[in-house]
């Protein structure tokens, strides 16, 4: 942690004051002292919330009003400490998903897909920025960050092969830019692949213990093979500490804007769960950024048929 988090002993990041919940369950989720014991109290219930040995905690609870008062009490030292918020659950009157998650349609090609040159053309998109966060890790970090690290290290991997692809980025900088403008850029670029780089998070009615790892999601059925391409390649690349690779969230066919374009392939890449307490912690280190970055740039040689990486 850095600047005035790093003074904290408490960091609730989710849910924020005055959340609606789109059901009667969310998860509570941030970072408190290791060693410390954590409960949630709600309408004088009681839930003890696990704490990670790195301090990051995410666990689900439920909302038993419309309106509840949700306390977060830390006890560390035999002191005290409690931070006190209204989360309001909406009762809704079907149970779809939530946007995020919601299966769209997969859309009729307007043109049969060109196969890329040798001198591919490959714009990437660092998900989010400027005033639009993202998620946010257990210690309060919003996923733009990690989104443009991991970005800037795939053009710099990509810019030392032999190959003559040139390599844009939809933003450089911590700056907002329009779902539009990016798929508009990468239109005027006449990019042959499209590739978002997000963080995954969850609604709130969901367990955060229990999802975690890499997705890769696509909209036109020729950028399939691409998706399932990327997603071996980028689990293998990542191997945790007992060398087991990092699991695989799944491949999923959606209608979202920077995966909608027909024009290229386009895909977006959910480098794993920033809001698991024990994932968001591996997957936002530098080694595993580069993990994740060679992963990629090994199935983009596998799918286009080039010599293999060392």
């Amino acid at each position: 942690m850095t600047g005035e988090n790093s003074k904290k002993s408490l960091i609730w990041v989710y849910p924020p004051n005055k959340w609606i919940s789109n059901c009667n369950k969310t998860f509570v989720y941030g970072w408190t002292k290791p060693g410390c014991r954590l409960y949630a109290v709600c309408k004088g219930k009681i839930k003890k919330i696990k704490v990670f040995p790195n301090g990051n905690f995410a666990q689900k609870i439920k909302l038993p009003q419309k309106k509840n008062i949700v306390q977060l009490v830390q006890v560390l030292n035999g002191k005290e400490k409690t931070i006190t918020r209204c989360v309001i659950a909406r009762e809704q009157s079907d149970r779809s998903n939530p946007d995020r998650f919601s299966r769209g349609r997969s859309g009729l090609l307007r043109r049969h897909f060109v196969p890329p040159r040798y001198d591919m053309v490959i714009v990437i998109d660092p998900g989010h920025g400027g005033k639009e966060h993202g998620t946010h890790s257990p210690k309060g970090v919003p996923e733009k960050v990690y989104n443009l690290q991991i970005a800037k290290n795939l053009v710099q991997a990509l810019h030392t092969t032999p190959q003559q692809w040139k390599i844009y980025l939809t933003r450089s900088t911590d700056k907002f830019v329009s779902l539009k403008d990016r798929v508009r850029f990468a239109k005027n670029k006449k990019c042959n692949l499209l590739i978002s780089i997000h963080h995954n998070a969850l609604p709130d009615n969901e367990d955060p213990l229990k999802h975690r790892g890499v997705g890769i999601y696509y909209t036109h059925d020729f950028v399939k093979p691409l998706g399932k391409s990327l997603l071996e390649s980028i689990s293998k690349s990542v191997r945790a500490r007992h060398g087991t690779p990092l699991q695989k969230y799944g491949l999923y066919k959606r209608d979202f804007a920077l995966t909608k374009p027909d024009f290229c392939h386009a895909v977006l890449i959910e480098c794993g769960f920033l809001i698991h307490p024990v994932e968001g912690e591996i997957i936002t280190q530098k080694n595993t950024q580069k993990k994740i970055v060679t992963g990629v740039k090994k199935a983009l040689f596998t799918f286009y048929r080039r010599q293999p990486l060392k």
